[in-house]
């Protein structure tokens, strides 16, 4: 469809960071994140069934429990373990943990922190926090993997922290350079690769054109405003450690819908006047 030209666009009124924002946040979260949790879920039920068989991790005794591999586990975030009051000082009394570890997906919950730990199978509960955790501490990952999640984990605290003066013209291309550079170090079928790295130039791409206020695609705002009702969906599946980050990204994404919404049908009457000329 061809672009169209629509004057006092209401885009306008949503500045180019805001923008930068809300392209990156689609890219990761419904691109990236949701295209590569199969996999990682994949390798972390590959590292739980070697520790079954080599640690009995799934029969293990609270005395006798794997502290850490390699870094320290948080037994804490199953069993409903958190529910014990804790010793003076505020440390867990590991005496009343069950730290039996009966799934895969128990075994993701050890590694990240207490408030992702939500999730209860590789689902959108399993939000890109915990995702990049896993990638970056489950030791079934490369350390060129870890290191790359890690990059983009900063990249998402970002996006999540809401401070749309982090998102200039300067910090965009790196940060999805970074999860270019994660897909790569990942392994993946090279098909998969490529087109993962191709959807992810695409959105960078989106992003660009979304930020020239020229004339108006109508293709891209409905892909745009598709997405960013999907993203919206998920916000409450998703984990942020202070509440106020998630309200100011709901508010964020609501106030873009808005625009979008106003945007398109601009552009549909536009459209429909071009016709009635024609």
């Amino acid at each position: 469809m061809a672009a169209v030209a629509v004057t006092g666009s209401t885009l306008q009124n949503v500045t180019d960071n805001q923008k930068r924002w809300l392209v990156f946040g689609i890219a990761l979260n419904k691109v990236l994140v949701s295209q590569i949790r199969s996999f990682v879920e994949q390798e972390v039920q590959k590292e739980y069934g070697n520790l079954q068989s080599s640690h009995s991790i799934h029969t293990q005794s609270t005395s006798g429990r794997l502290k850490n591999w390699p870094t320290f586990l948080k037994y804490e975030n199953i069993n409903g373990n958190n529910v014990f009051p804790r010793l003076p000082g505020g440390r867990y009394d590991y005496s009343k943990f069950d730290c039996r570890v009966t799934s895969h997906v128990a075994f993701a919950k050890l590694y990240v922190e207490n408030h992702m730990a939500k999730f209860n199978a590789f689902d959108e509960h399993c939000d890109a926090s915990a995702v990049l955790t896993l990638l970056g501490k489950v030791p079934v990952f490369s350390l060129a993997v870890q290191s790359s999640a890690g990059d983009v984990r900063q990249a998402r605290n970002a996006w999540a922290h809401c401070v749309f003066s982090d998102w200039d013209p300067l910090s965009f291309p790196p940060r999805f350079a970074k999860m270019e550079k994660l897909v790569k170090s990942l392994g993946l079928p090279i098909a998969d690769e490529m087109y993962l790295v191709n959807e992810l130039k695409d959105w960078e791409t989106k992003g660009a054109i979304l930020c020239m206020n020229a004339t108006i695609d109508p293709d891209l705002v409905k892909t745009v405003q598709k997405e960013v009702n999907a993203l919206r969906n998920d916000m409450d599946q998703m984990a942020f450690e202070e509440e106020v980050n998630r309200e100011n990204v709901k508010k964020a994404l609501h106030d873009a819908r808005l625009v979008l919404e106003e945007l398109r049908e601009r552009v549909a009457m536009v459209e429909h006047e071009q016709e009635v000329i024609k």
